[in-house]
């Protein structure tokens, strides 16, 4: 699905925007699971996670991405259509 180097990469990204040390960031992380994945820190998560892999989702993407797994597969699936 992807290499690790991206999902550490997103790990990262998802550790800044939601105060949440990136070890702990895996499979069961989701809007659910971390009190501080708010409305908002989505919002600021999203932005985030397209400009640090140059991707641009649509706005459906954009509320039905609320877990690590989904932000992980619709990455992957950008950068790897863009390659």
């Amino acid at each position: 699905m992807s290499d690790s180097g991206t999902a550490a990469r997103l790990r990262g990204v998802l550790a800044q925007v939601l105060g949440v040390p990136a070890a702990t960031i895996g499979q069961e992380t989701s809007a659910d699971t971390v009190g501080s994945w708010t409305s908002l820190n989505h919002l600021m998560l999203i932005s985030q996670v397209e400009e640090t892999f140059g991707v641009v989702f649509s706005n459906q993407q954009i509320r039905d991405l609320t877990s690590y797994d989904k932000l992980l597969s619709a990455v992957a699936a950008q950068t790897m259509s863009e390659s």
